[in-house]
């Protein structure tokens, strides 16, 4: 017997949902996200598409959103993200993570429900603190780091554009399919240069320019946050879809471990994490949560 799977194409019939939820798939994630406004929310409009009357036929040539190149496949979901406690706070008190910032992360579903429960989490914990005065000798300097870009001579400076691919250079040069010790540690010093000699000459026109010049200094932290961790991970691993090719190791299952990479007082602190860490996860669940199963 031969097995016959789906027939395509599938349809999204969104007329019983909801309004709210109708208008967050159409009106947000189609109409906002990715490049699907104008071939697709703005044309399906004006052609007289209707989400409570009409069903959506499921654009593409199937999941094409994780349709990644090899030396891009480590930058999104499964190879990492924050690591956090079981209410999904960071280890900076008062900070939550959710969504694709999360280890092993995908796409919409995911999203939506950790940020419901790190939500949950942080406004408890919001509830229980006190305002504290602001640290203007803090804040002062982060204003002077943060607008210093709209005081440079752009004639002279750097823009987002031209840094941002720089970056993008070099992770592809140093930091692509497969790693090698040697490019990787010549990627952390092409990322040194920019932080020391192009960072501070960097500009900006207006403030939508300073916005993304601010995300590409980020991307910059990112990149070298991969590279660290690339060396600091000696073995192949293939669910973590990493590979050597300085070294024909590759991880076996006692080996396996979750890598931990932070900052402290300037310096690059690494440490190790079993798989296993969590605990047993209904235990834990019920512990941290036990208010919450009864609002259900």
């Amino acid at each position: 017997m031969v097995e016959q799977g789906y027939k395509l194409p599938f349809y999204a019939d969104l007329s019983t949902l909801p309004e709210t939820e109708r208008r967050v798939i159409w009106g947000m994630m189609v109409g906002e996200e990715g490049k699907t406004r104008v071939p697709v929310y703005e044309n399906y409009k004006n052609a007289g598409f209707d989400p409570e009357k009409h069903v959506l036929q499921c654009y593409g040539s199937g999941w094409t959103s994780a349709a990644f190149l090899p030396q891009e496949r480590q930058l999104f979901g499964l190879p990492g993200g924050f690591f956090h406690d079981w209410e999904l706070g960071t280890n900076i008190k008062g900070l939550y993570a959710a969504g694709d910032a999360l280890y092993a992360s995908n796409c919409y579903g995911h999203a939506a429900a950790t940020g419901y429960y790190a939500g949950r989490h942080a406004s408890k914990f919001a509830s229980s603190e006190r305002l504290v005065a602001v640290e203007r000798q803090q804040s002062g300097k982060e204003k002077t780091r943060v607008y210093a870009p709209l005081k440079n001579n752009p004639r002279t400076a750097v823009g987002w554009k031209e840094l941002n691919m720089a970056i993008s250079k070099t992770m592809q040069n140093y930091c692509g399919d497969v790693k090698h010790d040697e490019l990787l540690k010549t990627g952390l010093q092409r990322l040194k240069d920019y932080n020391d000699e192009v960072l501070p000459d960097t500009f900006a026109y207006n403030p939508h320019e300073l916005v993304r010049l601010l995300e590409v200094f980020d991307i910059l932290t990112v990149s070298e946050i991969i590279l660290r961790s690339c060396l600091a991970r000696r073995a192949s691993s293939g669910p973590l879809c990493f590979k050597r090719g300085d070294t024909s190791d590759s991880e076996t299952q006692p080996d396996r471990k979750l890598i931990i990479i932070k900052q402290e007082n300037n310096r690059i602190v690494l440490s190790e994490k079993p798989l296993d860490f969590y605990g047993d996860l209904k235990e834990n669940y019920e512990k941290y949560n036990q208010y919450y199963p009864e609002r259900l």
